[in-house]
């Protein structure tokens, strides 16, 4: 009969199985607790650090203008962010992270209207619309409303049929930032009843952007300039101002006021030019004419492009083209306690046609005066006690002229509201362009097209397949 060995008894766990047991799970519990602190610890990091911002136009970014605004924020900012739960617009949520991760001052909340309909009302912001936003500092308030957060760009419209949609939420929530962080609101007066000429929409827009109040102001209708003025100015006159306008000017600049100053070659003001004399600035009778092409629009060399000097003025358009269409030339001299800077400046080559608008010719003849010459200057004057009266005079009153500003992309609108800034007194010009949710189209040729779409469909097959070979024969010859 076969013997069948019964199986040995298994055998007991000694001391070291245990303990080998014991440390695998004390290793596991010490890496799932570094994984969860590293999870809270990344999640406490700022969304800047954790979150790229892969889009081309930096949509979610906010740019230097905005972080030296927030680095001057001393008190607490509230973002409230109207919107449903579920229904948020992460486009603008993303950017609210970024502003709080900017600045410990700065938090944003999200305010459902179906649980909280009356809290927009009871902050003063009665109509806002799902979407926007409420921005609130030491009881002062402003409204973003969501539809001012988004541009609509047409010009492809009649070529393509497409619409450019452009995200301008940064330059809105900035500048509300701005405005509730300020005591005091500027105000600027446009003087009317010479025939001036009306700001365009564009400016009128960047300067309430710049949180700067814009009034209409008549001297025929006053004793004295408002005490809140902060900047007058006087926009293309037709007609001269009166003695008794100017001595209100005057007397009102002596106490340390500021003025912005457009004049056309076309108009004399002999009364305005006596106030301006007393800054050194002058004009000089004509139209200028750019010999340098460099310096002018195609076509037109009477659309000068000057040069744009460095100045606190210029410091938004140092790298921008500036259009004077039809300028007159502005001379200066010296005039004890005044200072005075060009901001635009001809080329050597530009000259000066005497005839002004009724030239005969826009080429060069003998007798016309050569440049280079100053189109826009700034000036400033020192008062007592250490204080201060400025003046810019620009020889063009089509840098008004939406068409022109249109040209060169805006920087006329940017030029005027920086010289406005820097009058005012202001630090900075709140003015951040809009961001194009589109990306660029790439565009080949069709003989790159060819050319990539070979090497694609063919060379890189080919180059597999040769690659496959070589690496077999070497395995087999092995």
């Amino acid at each position: 009969m076969k013997k069948f060995s019964l199986p040995k008894a298994p055998r007991r766990p000694t001391g070291t199985v245990f303990r080998n047991g014991a440390m695998a799970s004390v290793l596991t519990a010490a890496v799932l607790a570094v994984v969860i602190l590293l999870n809270l610890l990344v999640n406490s990091l700022p969304t800047r650090y954790t979150k790229l911002d892969l889009s081309q136009t930096g949509i979610y970014t906010i740019g230097e203008t905005t972080e030296q605004v927030l680095a001057d924020v001393g008190e607490t900012v509230n973002l409230y962010y109207l919107a449903q739960t579920g229904s948020e617009n992460t486009n603008i949520t993303a950017l609210l992270d970024r502003y709080a991760d900017a600045s410990s001052y700065v938090h944003w909340q999200q305010i459902d209207p179906a649980l909280q309909p009356t809290f927009a009302s009871q902050h003063g912001a009665d109509g806002a619309t799902e979407g926007s936003i409420l921005v609130e500092c030491g009881g002062r308030t402003k409204l973003v409303n969501a539809a001012d957060m988004y541009e609509y760009d047409y010009s492809d419209y009649y070529t393509t049929g497409a619409v450019n949609t452009l995200f301008d939420g940064e330059q809105q929530i900035t500048s509300a930032i701005y405005a509730v962080t300020r005591e005091e609101v500027p105000v600027v007066y446009q003087l009317t009843g010479h025939g001036e000429q009306s700001l365009p929409a564009t400016l009128q827009n960047a300067i309430a952007e710049q949180n700067l109040q814009l009034e209409e102001l008549s001297l025929a209708s006053t004793e004295t300039i408002p005490e809140d003025a902060a900047v007058l100015i006087i926009a293309g006159p037709t007609t001269d101002y009166t003695e008794a306008d100017v001595t209100m000017l005057r007397d009102w600049l002596d106490q340390g006021g500021s003025l912005l100053l457009l004049t056309d070659c076309d108009y004399d003001t002999p009364n305005l030019n006596g106030l301006m004399a007393d800054y050194g600035l002058s004009r000089l009778p004509g139209m200028v004419v750019e010999g340098d092409s460099n310096y002018h629009y195609r076509g037109y060399n009477y659309y000068l492009l000057p040069h744009v000097n460095s100045h606190e003025a210029t410091a938004a358009v140092q790298n921008l083209y500036v259009m004077l269409p039809m300028a007159e030339a502005l001379k200066t001299e010296v005039v004890e306690g005044v200072t005075t800077q060009a901001l635009l400046t001809t080329s050597a080559s530009a000259y000066n046609k005497a005839a002004g608008y009724d030239m005969e010719t826009t080429e060069q003849e003998e007798g016309d005066e050569t440049g280079p010459f100053d189109l826009a200057v700034a000036a400033t004057r020192t008062l007592e006690d250490d204080a201060e009266s400025r003046v810019i005079w620009a020889g063009s009153t089509y840098l008004l002229d939406e068409n022109a500003d249109t040209m060169v992309g805006g920087a006329n609108s940017q030029f005027l509201l920086g010289c406005t800034t820097w009058l005012a007194g202001e630090d900075s010009t709140i003015l951040i362009a809009a961001k194009s949710f589109e990306s660029d189209m790439l565009v080949t040729t069709a003989f790159q097209a060819d050319l990539w779409g070979g090497v694609a469909t063919v060379g890189l097959p080919v180059f597999c397949l040769v690659m496959g070979a070589a690496i077999t024969i070497k395995r087999r010859r092995q």
